[in-house]
């Protein structure tokens, strides 16, 4: 049994794990836990001694601030060396009225080989500069193993490049979260610097859902981080509802 499925048996009642190797370890609090504080602590250390025997860069746990557990679990993850890192907004949407918006927009994936690894790297990138979001520790090479990790055989064709009349705008990873069956993600979401403020955002994400609804997602969770006042509006502009509050935790290795 390999080390990732180790930690999903062991915290199968309380925390959803994805696996992010050889980068790092996710772990996201699930919205009803069992709680049981000394065998919660006792797998929190198991999972550090095998983030340290994998030599990932870090593990990050994800709870919800409105829990009642949220107290213990932030102290418990504070405890073993975690440190805050960001505090999010969850949101839900339905994906069964929506419907593909406008038409004049092309996407290339990877899969299709019209763009490459090295473009998609870019203009990621590209997208991830000047965000309101905070800024990301790993490398781009690591955010696109991050993907493959994580999606496996299907990441190329969820990595996709979206175009306007020949020029490249903003990409999207829309793909259906593993382990479920009709829960539609999107990975990462942005638009190019140059074309911030054009009102673009909102029907690129819009048919992103509508590219989650194809893929067989009946409805889309979705987050961003509290200080992206922009990113909510877009999520509200497209009939998103909040879900959750979150807060995040890093704790990092070989750093």
């Amino acid at each position: 049994m390999n080390h990732v499925k180790i930690i999903e048996n062991k915290l199968i009642n309380s925390f959803k794990v994805l696996n992010g190797l050889p980068n790092y370890i996710a772990i996201e609090e699930k919205n009803e836990i069992e709680f049981d504080n000394e065998e919660l602590q006792n797998n929190l250390i198991e999972l550090i001694k095998i983030g340290v025997k994998l030599g990932i860069n870090r593990i990050s746990a994800l709870i919800n601030r409105t829990s009642q557990h949220y107290l213990n679990l932030s102290e418990m993850l504070i405890h073993h060396g975690f440190e805050p890192y960001a505090s999010k907004v969850e949101v839900y949407r339905d994906l069964h009225d929506i419907n593909s918006n406008i038409k004049e927009y092309t996407w290339r994936s990877i899969e299709e080989a019209t763009i490459s690894e090295g473009k998609f790297k870019e203009c990621w990138k590209q997208c991830m500069s000047g965000s309101d979001n905070a800024p990301s520790s790993l490398t781009m090479d690591e955010h696109l193993n991050s993907v493959k990790s994580e999606l496996g055989d299907n990441w190329m064709s969820s990595c996709k490049v979206i175009f306007l009349k020949d020029k490249s705008i903003g990409i999207s990873i829309p793909h259906i979260e593993p382990g479920t069956i009709d829960e539609g993600r999107l990975f990462y979401f942005g638009v190019l610097p140059e074309h911030r403020g054009k009102g673009l955002s909102s029907f690129i994400h819009h048919q992103s859902l509508y590219l989650l609804k194809q893929m067989g997602a009946s409805y889309y969770i979705g987050s961003t981080h509290e200080k992206n006042i922009k990113m909510q509006k877009v999520f509200q502009r497209n009939n998103c509802s909040i879900k959750a509050h979150t807060e995040s935790y890093y704790k990092y290795f070989n750093i």
